[in-house]
């Protein structure tokens, strides 16, 4: 595991989809860049750590523009010091989840533990994303959010959400500013 990734929140049908069960509004809008974000990833040899929401009751394929090609799927129960070490190895994971908070994967911080820097996008701003970005700042990683690759269940509260993001420490930029990165 690189000590840059780029950490994809819940791109998976249910949340990116109209008609999906939990449609995040407006979440197709920010597909295109997804698209560019996964490409660069895969382009650049970038480690790609993805969430998967796995209710019983979701689609737990991700949408096609943030498929990430042999992906390690971490299963949402505790893993052996062996299976961690066979899958640390990998460049892309998939981690399961069942609530929206991605540490709540027994084995999240395990493989976290020697990321120094993510680049976080996907949905929703005001649940999985905040719980992902405000798990990363408590263990101490440098944080971006990629602001036009993300988007919340509620408009209304979003200014706020942002806010409290900053206040934390995280920084900001667009799919734009981090692709001109190298």
């Amino acid at each position: 595991m690189k000590n840059v990734i780029f950490f994809d929140i819940d791109t998976q049908y249910d949340f990116m989809r109209m008609g999906g069960k939990l449609y995040v509004p407006g979440a197709e809008e920010i597909i295109p860049n997804l698209k560019m974000i996964t490409e660069f990833a895969d382009k650049n040899g970038i480690s790609v750590i993805a969430s998967i929401d796995s209710h019983k009751m979701l689609v737990h394929k991700k949408i096609p523009e943030t498929d990430i090609d042999n992906a390690v799927f971490v299963p949402n129960k505790k893993l052996s010091k062996l299976q961690l070490k066979k899958i640390l190895k990998r460049n892309n994971l998939c981690i399961l989840k069942q609530e929206h908070d991605v540490f709540s994967n027994p084995n999240t911080k395990k493989i976290l533990k020697n990321v120094k820097k993510a680049y976080v996008y996907g949905v929703a701003t005001d649940y999985c994303v905040k719980a992902a970005v405000l798990g990363l700042i408590k263990m101490g990683v440098e944080t971006y959010v990629i602001k036009d690759a993300i988007k919340p269940v509620s408009k209304k509260n979003e200014k706020k959400e942002l806010e409290l993001l900053r206040k934390k420490g995280v920084k900001f930029l667009t799919t734009r500013q981090l692709l001109k990165r190298k």
